[in-house]
């Protein structure tokens, strides 16, 4: 098996097993907000006196978070690229939601370079495929 082929293996498996959806598949029951933003791919900016930068992929500031795990909360609900984001009022339930979520995305990224080990004993690219993969996918992880 080539590299090539090896990532589009993994791209097919990912999106045939359905990648969960954030913040939906992991809210559980809290008071939340919604906020409105552009259906763009977002991402987080520079850090000013404690609040983050949340901008767009070609550098449109969208607005201030409070805190990084906010920002975070943003930037990955934008992956689907919906116009309005439902986030936790309560900024512990902001923390777990995202530390969740950055958990399941470890899970896909273990077992894919667990994979990679298996199929190119002594390589050293998994991490180059991954980040190929998740490209494709339109996944980040902070």
């Amino acid at each position: 098996m080539k590299e090539k082929e090896f990532t589009s293996k993994w791209i097919t498996s990912l999106r045939e097993k359905g990648i969960k959806k954030f913040p939906d598949d992991f809210l559980i029951d809290e008071t939340i907000e919604e906020i409105n933003l552009p259906s763009k791919t977002l991402v987080i900016g520079q850090e000013f006196f404690g609040s983050y930068e949340v901008l767009t992929v070609d550098g449109a500031a969208v607005l201030q978070a409070e805190n990084l795990h906010k920002a975070k909360c943003i930037t990955y609900s934008s992956r689907t690229r919906t116009c309005s984001v439902k986030i936790p009022k309560n900024d512990d339930q902001v923390k777990t939601l995202v530390t969740q979520y950055e958990n399941y995305l470890d899970s896909i990224i273990k077992a894919i370079e667990s994979d990679y080990k298996k199929n190119f004993p002594g390589e050293k690219r998994s991490n180059t495929l991954i980040n190929e993969i998740f490209m494709i996918l339109n996944l980040n992880r902070y």
